[in-house]
């Protein structure tokens, strides 16, 4: 790997990037115009790790009314147990 290509993936791999792809994920539930999929929910629901991160997928799937689903209600389910 050359000098420059180790500096990108040095970038691209610093926990710093990996902390603003994360929080970016759920920044995104709150502007996006379309339904996340209830397993890509469920995969933020289970790598979240705050109540904030956890209110961004419930506050998604509301917008949506989501949660008539059973797959989303089973996620909210999950995220309110966890305060419980």
């Amino acid at each position: 790997m050359n000098i420059l290509g180790t500096v990108f993936h040095t970038i691209a791999n610093s926990k710093v990037n990996r902390e603003r792809l994360r929080d970016n994920e759920y920044k995104e539930l709150d502007y996006s115009p379309y339904l996340f999929s209830s397993s890509h929910l469920n995969s933020l629901m289970e790598d979240s790790e705050d109540k904030e991160e956890h209110d961004s997928i419930l506050d998604h799937m509301y917008r949506f009314d989501a949660c008539e689903v059973d797959s989303y209600r089973s996620i909210e389910s999950k995220i309110i147990k966890r305060y419980w």
